[in-house]
């Protein structure tokens, strides 16, 4: 029973001390994968702006106590899987050109919440895209959320991997919405 005692302890003490080196940032790195799945024939002036009221991405909720995190470089992040987006599916990406797409991020965060045996986190995302034109303008809001659970403490790569995944879906469902390809098309 010593025995079992002891190992339980060090066990404990890996798990939490193993917690307690994670990085302070949480790295968001979303890809678009989905290849063409629509066809816009459009050059594209494109920009993405942070418009969150709370900066944070993680906000780690663990009993008493909540653990903010923050990630930098989202809107860089987020910009480059958009234009990867667009460029795939025949959009011509361009700082001169006359049509601006702008993305606002209105919310990007996880949530997650430990108990003594398991853990929660919910993600939330909501984009706004703006097209701009000299005669006419397009607008439309874009969002999603993604739960997850497991066992014991968090695992942080697996709530990157949660935001980068929804961040993901949400960009190929704006560049697969077809309200959002007739407008460029007119």
């Amino acid at each position: 029973m010593k025995l079992l005692k002891a190992l339980l302890s060090c066990c404990t003490l890996v798990v939490f001390s193993g917690c307690a080196n994670q990085p302070n940032q949480l790295i968001l790195n979303p890809v678009y994968k989905s290849g063409q799945i629509s066809t816009i024939n459009s050059s594209l002036n494109t920009s993405v702006i942070d418009l969150r009221g709370d900066s944070t991405t993680l906000k780690l909720i663990e009993s008493s106590k909540t653990k903010t995190i923050a990630s930098t470089g989202i809107t860089e992040s987020v910009k480059s899987a958009l234009d990867s987006a667009l460029s795939r599916n025949g959009a011509s990406i361009s700082n001169l050109a006359q049509l601006r797409f702008e993305l606002d991020i209105h919310a990007l965060q996880a949530v997650v919440t430990e108990k003594l045996m398991s853990h929660t986190s919910d993600a939330k995302i909501e984009f706004e895209v703006r097209v701009i034109r000299p005669t006419s303008n397009f607008s439309k809001r874009y969002s999603g959320n993604a739960n997850l659970s497991g066992p014991l403490g968090h695992d942080r790569a697996k709530v990157e991997g949660q935001l980068n995944k929804l961040t993901e879906q949400l960009i190929t469902r704006i560049v697969s919405d077809p309200e959002l390809i007739a407008f460029l098309e007119g």
